[in-house]
Formats: structure tokens, sequence, C-alpha cells
């Protein structure tokens, strides 16, 4: 019998980008006609917030996530989008801890309490984790171990099934393949934060949630790290602003 290809988890973090509404459509419907080609691939896109509404559809070969939400449930917080506005504008989705937001201020409690609200509202999370850089007494592996617990330890395990963890190496943003994390390098540190998911909620729980890598990933990379990294799919930047290169890493995907 042969044996079945595997399933991965990609997603796209258009930042604060593109311009307009319309440049937006057109990004995300040429995306979608390729992710039509390899449905077995789960494909997520997160657009501005303010694009949300008018690119989720139903039917939509692409998932659409939020890259950020607020703490607070709602108030008066002045330009947050709480979990349950992202989830009713078409949200599935929302991106939590991204680097550039811990960046800013959002310390591993706050996550905490942003992956809390998303989880409550409904939402799957991408738990975002990476230390900023590496040092000789492995003190990046206690940062990583804390970002992680800090989410995994505050949740009811039922909601282990609505999580995705991506590491994240802040170093390695914006560097060439060549000076990037290898592919070995990226599945000791797929192992450890499988580890340290298993130590929170359990074994079997914790090795289910599906790790992926994000940082530098382009089309040039992305087989490699698909098919060497012991990653479950790839959160992607830049490149996913571009459908030929965000079309050929599905592709690349959906043939392993």
């Amino acid at each position: 019998m042969a044996k079945a290809k595997k399933s991965f988890l990609i997603v796209g973090n258009w930042k604060m980008n593109p311009e307009t509404a319309e440049e937006a459509r057109s990004v995300f419907s040429a995306v979608a006609r390729l992710a039509a080609k390899h449905k077995g691939q789960s494909v997520v896109v997160a657009p501005p917030a303010a694009f949300i509404a008018s690119l989720s559809k139903k039917g939509s070969p692409l998932s659409v996530a939020v890259q950020d939400v607020s703490h607070e449930a709602s108030g008066a917080f002045t330009g947050s989008v709480s979990a349950k506005q992202a989830k009713s504008a078409g949200a599935s989705y929302a991106i939590i801890g991204h680097s550039e937001r811990r960046a800013v201020g959002d310390t591993d409690e706050l996550v905490a309490k942003k992956a809390s609200r998303a989880l409550e509202a409904g939402l799957r999370i991408v738990l975002c984790v990476g230390e900023t850089e590496r040092d000789e007494h492995a003190q990046y592996l206690r940062n990583v171990r804390g970002q992680v617990l800090s989410v995994l330890s505050a949740i009811d395990k039922k909601e282990a099934k609505d999580i995705a963890i991506a590491y994240e190496p802040v170093w390695a943003i914006g560097k060439s393949y060549d000076t990037a994390p290898s592919p070995l390098d990226i599945h000791e540190m797929v192992i450890y934060i499988r580890k340290v998911a298993a130590e929170a909620l359990g074994k079997k729980l914790g090795l289910a949630i599906p790790v992926l890598y994000g940082g530098s990933v382009d089309s040039k990379n992305a087989k490699d790290f698909l098919s060497n990294a012991g990653i479950d799919g790839l959160l992607v930047g830049r490149q996913s602003l571009d459908p030929k290169a965000f079309g050929s890493i599905i592709e690349y995907a959906a043939s392993i």
C-alpha cells in the first residue's frame, strides 16, 4: 500500500501589506487558485485586520488568520482588535506571540492571555516562539521553554487540538539560507519543543501539536525545510505576498 502524503500547515503572514484592499483581493485570489490545486494541504493567509472581512469566504481553499488579538475581551482599548471581533469578521486562526509583537512589549504572560482569548473565541492559534540569539550556556533553550509553557500550562487540555507552534528564531530572520539554521538545527529544536509540550500536556497531546518553522523561509529553501527538518509546516513572511513564490511552497508541501 502506498504511503499517504503528509498534510502540512502553510501559513502566510502578510504583516502590514499590501496597501489597498484591491491589492489584497488580487493576491488572495491568486493564492487561492494555486491552493485549490493542492487540497490536501492546509493553507492559511494572515492579512491586515482591515482586510479580513473582505477576504474570508465560505468554501475558499484558504483559511484566514488575524495577525494579533487583544488580551482583553472588549472595552476602552483604542486600536485593538478582540478575538471575537476577528472571529466575527471571518478569521479562523490567530497568530499569537509573533517576534515583532514580543519586540514591542508582549511578555510571556501577555501572550498567554491573548492565546486564551483567541481559543475562547473559537480561533485556532499559531503560537510563535523563538530565541533572539543563541548563547554558549543554552539560556535560549530556557527562554523557548518558558514561551511554550506560559501558554500550554494555562490552557484546558482539550484546547490543545487547536494549537500549532511556530519556531521562529529571531536571529535568523532576514538571513540568507547559508547563514540561517540548517534543517538539522531546526529538527533539534522541534524535538525540544515537542518534549516541552509533552511535559505540559502529557505525551499524547503534546506530541500531537504541529510544529512549524518560520525564519527567512522562501521558495528556494522551503522544500529542504519541509523534507528534512521534521516540521509540520511553515510560517512564511514576505514571500507569502508573491503568489508565484508562495504557490511554489504550497506545491513543494504537496509533493512530499
